[in-house]
């Protein structure tokens, strides 16, 4: 059974309590009845999942305002103002990193050669 979020509308108060999902509303220890709450969970994530990668990456303890903010209240607007403060520049749309150039094929075919030959002692 899945947890469910409840609001008492006789005392008020939020619970969370495991319920059937076809039940209907539920009772709070006052007695009252409690309404259930439309709600996505802990797992659900509203802005995106990269998020909290930056999030563990980002110094902890910095005083800095930018850092203190998006550490409060991780989000894309705050992750700007963060990388601003930082002086990290985002990539733009349809930039890219250059991927580093491999090594052509004939030199390392040729590495190999001369490494083989040097084992056998046909140099």
């Amino acid at each position: 059974m899945p947890l469910y979020d409840f609001a008492c509308q006789t005392c008020g108060r939020v619970f969370e309590a495991m319920a059937a999902m076809d039940a209907g509303d539920g009772l709070c220890a006052c007695g009252g009845a409690a309404k259930r709450l439309v709600s996505v969970g802990t797992a659900y994530r509203a802005d995106a999942d990269w998020i909290e990668s930056v999030t563990a990456v980002v110094e902890k303890g910095s005083d800095k305002p930018h850092t203190r903010a998006f550490l409060a209240a991780p989000c894309r607007t705050t992750y700007r103002q963060w990388m601003r403060g930082e002086g990290i520049r985002p990539m733009e749309a349809g930039e890219f990193r250059p991927a580093p150039e491999p090594a052509p094929a004939t030199s390392v075919r040729h590495d190999v050669w001369e490494r083989f030959k040097a084992r056998r002692g046909l140099l």
